[in-house]
């Protein structure tokens, strides 16, 4: 097991990745969204198993209205809960194969869990990265990422890297682009420029004290990084929804945001991974 964990996860922000360009999230798949029922009623119509592979490891018990986002506090408990490790995340698994006639045959597989599951449980870890995720440090970090802040009165500083890589390979030349917007509360540590921008070094490579102040650093990054997500998308008078589920009998709850303009789904880190070909 690596540190991957730990690196800026912004593709969970960039929806498209990995995609079909005719695919939509399966709120958007079917009528049109004039209404916030409308994304409820167009999930429960795809949540079929040829859009699911394994549906029927799950079910949807329930869907609730739990609150409008009228005031700046309420704003920003959803915008520190969401950059959490609180909500539910999605492993997803998907292959397009063809059978003997030449039909497609798609499968998506898709499984309900958490984010940082390395601050709870080190098995399977080597002696090395397990002597750095000690039990102290582990309640550490997970104290790090539950902590509440109001970013808005915070002084940030703001970060734009850009390089090219360039080498020769027995295909030919190949050239590389790397770019990394980072937010972060201090000036950024030299080991998380060596680590994250310029990957020339690993967690492994550093001690175990100066390995805890890099992961600590990195979770800082990427929960400034979620909130600000958070706040570019979603607005005051936006309403929040907890869609209830069980996979293999345990028991989950997603909250997603739908827009006050649109109607529309605009955050949700489990269902909107879902993209149904039209």
């Amino acid at each position: 097991m690596n540190f991957k964990i730990f690196i800026l996860l912004t593709s969970l922000f960039v929806l498209s990745i990995g995609l079909e360009a005719q695919s939509v999230s399966i709120y958007e798949l079917g009528p049109p969204i004039t209404d916030y029922e409308d994304n409820f009623k167009n999930l429960l119509r795809n949540w079929t198993k040829k859009n699911i592979t394994n549906i029927e490891d799950f079910e949807i018990s329930d869907i609730h209205f739990v609150e409008t986002l009228t005031s700046r506090g309420r704003y920003n408990h959803y915008r520190n809960f969401f950059s959490s490790d609180k909500p539910v995340y999605p492993s997803t698994k998907g292959s397009t194969s063809m059978d003997s006639k030449g039909t497609k045959i798609k499968e998506f597989y898709i499984e309900p869990g958490y984010a940082y599951t390395e601050l709870y449980d080190t098995r399977g870890m080597t002696d090395s990265m397990r002597e750095i995720l000690s039990d102290d440090f582990q309640m550490q970090a997970r104290d790090l990422l539950s902590r509440e802040f109001d970013m808005d009165t915070l002084q940030l500083f703001n970060y734009q890297y850009h390089k090219e890589y360039s080498d020769t390979t027995s295909s030919g030349y190949e050239k590389q682009v790397s770019n990394h917007s980072v937010t972060s509360l201090e000036p950024l540590s030299q080991n998380y420029i060596d680590i994250v921008l310029e990957r020339r070094k690993k967690v492994t490579d550093l001690t175990v004290n100066d390995a805890r102040e890099f992961i600590l650093e990195n979770l800082m990054i990427e929960k400034l990084t979620r909130q600000l997500a958070f706040t570019n998308t979603v607005k005051q008078g936006d309403r929040v929804y907890s869609i209830e589920l069980t996979y293999l009998g345990n028991s989950y709850t997603n909250y997603i945001v739908c827009s006050s303009e649109s109607k529309k789904v605009v955050w949700d880190y489990f269902f909107m991974r879902i993209m149904p070909e039209q």
